[in-house]
């Protein structure tokens, strides 16, 4: 199972608004990571051109 999966499931079973927030927040934070983890590198010079 996915960390963001997870994270997904634990804020829907919370009941505190914040809790709520928090995991939200840690999970699009996961997701912003493993999107830019798995971006390929561009060189400079290749975007000037």
């Amino acid at each position: 199972m996915k960390p963001s999966t997870l994270l997904g499931a634990a804020s829907a079973l919370m009941t505190s608004k914040k809790a709520k927030i928090v995991f939200v927040a840690l999970q699009l934070g996961y997701l912003a990571y493993t999107f830019i983890k798995d971006k390929p590198e561009e060189n400079v010079e290749d975007v000037v051109k």
